[in-house]
């Protein structure tokens, strides 16, 4: 059996919280020891693990309040290609370790690419939700890099550059949507009543706080599948000892729990225009005065998505007369990361930026 006074290793890993955690385990696998060892016995294979090398740190570019624009590389004479990350979790995952950096592969096949980090953000964003965060941070930071640009969004991060797309205009150039959630309505009966109790929740602890910390948001994600997210921690319990993809699992483990607090506005914006009643996906959300629409935007959006996502079904992504839909055959995370991402996702996605 695990022993759970190990979990303090380093900087207390998760998966947070813990003590939710362990219960979703007892109620899953109460009735079958076996697999509830397997599963302790991962997590404390996680817990323990090493670290990835890390990667040399990006320069900020620009800063407005506390978000930033990241220079990633690439030649400065083509287009700027801005990656825009969850507002959920830390963009790291987007620039992972060696050998598995989205970003830095861009930059390397050509690319003039620049990493948006939402970061620490204090009281002046802890007042805006998600149309401020675009029109009053994301924006200003894009719209100064050039006559032309390109935007590719990852998760929620796609949602919020579908906005800003659509407000760059004719200055938009291509548009690159990665797993990202459009059509809330989309998303199950069951997941979406689960989100909005998770708002429930976390909206009192928010609004003391001013913003949603996002260990507060993992039991949503939980909840999606939970027989997947027990499946993986019994799955890494059989992996040999010292086996490299234990320090893989880590550092994707550790990034799910990363990540500052949500603005409390943004995060209500989530939760009720997103999967309360869908504003977003019926065209109703505005941002600078204007309804945003998939349909307004005339460049090129290209669409991928992950045929085993369990964050963010089909079903919710974009649909919209002339967008280029794309499957990759894996989830949400690891068409990102994964041993595969290059082939399945980071060439495609290149090529298809590079294409006039």
């Amino acid at each position: 059996m695990a022993d759970m006074g190990k979990a303090k290793k380093s900087r207390e890993r998760g998966p947070h919280p813990l003590p939710l955690f362990l219960t979703l385990l007892s109620r899953r696998l109460g009735a079958e020891p076996d697999r509830l060892q397997a599963a302790l016995e991962g997590l404390q294979r996680y817990q323990q693990a090493p670290a990835l090398p890390a990667q040399p740190p990006l320069q900020p570019a620009a800063r407005r309040g506390g978000v930033r624009l990241l220079r990633v590389g690439g030649p400065a004479d083509r287009p700027p290609l801005v990656l825009i990350p969850s507002l959920i979790n830390a963009p790291i995952v987007l620039d992972l370790a060696p050998g598995r950096s989205l970003v830095r592969y861009l930059a390397e096949s050509g690319h003039n690419v620049f990493l948006l980090d939402w970061g620490q953000m204090g009281p002046s964003e802890r007042r805006l939700g998600l149309a401020g965060l675009v029109s009053t941070r994301l924006l200003p930071l894009i719209e100064k890099l050039g006559p032309k640009i390109h935007l590719a969004g990852y998760c929620l991060g796609g949602t919020l550059a579908l906005a800003a797309g659509q407000l760059l205009g004719a200055r938009l150039e291509k548009l690159a949507l990665i797993a990202a959630p459009w059509h809330f309505a989309g998303f199950s009966p069951e997941a979406r009543r689960a989100a909005l109790e998770n708002w429930r929740t976390a909206r009192p602890i928010g609004q003391r706080l001013g913003a949603v910390p996002v260990t507060l948001l993992n039991p949503l994600f939980w909840a999606l599948d939970e027989e997947a997210v027990v499946a993986k921690f019994e799955a890494l319990a059989r992996r040999p000892p010292g086996d490299p993809g234990i320090a893989w699992f880590a550092a994707v483990e550790d990034w799910a729990s990363s990540g500052a607090p949500i603005p409390l506005p943004a995060a209500r914006d989530l939760f009720l225009s997103g999967f309360g009643n869908d504003r977003i996906g019926r065209g109703l959300w505005r941002v600078r005065g204007q309804p945003i629409r998939p349909e307004a935007i005339s460049a090129p959006i290209l669409d991928f998505g992950a045929t085993k996502d369990r964050i963010v079904p089909r079903e919710a992504r974009i649909r919209a007369p002339g967008v280029e839909r794309r499957d990759v055959d894996s989830g949400h995370v690891g068409m990102i990361v994964g041993s595969g991402a290059r082939d399945a996702l980071w060439q495609p996605l290149s090529n298809w930026l590079h294409d006039r």
